[in-house]
């Protein structure tokens, strides 16, 4: 049971930093905008992704930056779908 947990979260952060780097790659080739709402969806989901796995290692200074990005992410999303 350990092992599965272990897995679990492994996979979390490999997760959230495959979207992390997707959205950074597609968007530093031009393909989507840093406003677009797939470009902050895939940073916002990434980020928070990592924190947990960041959170499960109780890797503090991992976890509490990645919930500044996904903050500041939520906020840009925010603006871009309502504004």
């Amino acid at each position: 049971m350990l092992q599965i947990r272990r897995n679990f979260w492994e996979i979390t952060g490999w997760v959230g930093a495959f979207f992390a780097l997707l959205a950074f790659s597609l968007n530093s080739f031009d393909i989507i905008g840093s406003q677009s709402v797939l470009y902050l969806g895939m940073y916002s989901a990434g980020c928070l992704l990592m924190a947990l796995y960041g959170f499960s290692k109780k890797a503090p200074a991992s976890w509490v930056l990645n919930i500044i990005f996904l903050v500041m992410g939520i906020i840009a999303l925010t603006r871009v779908y309502f504004l």
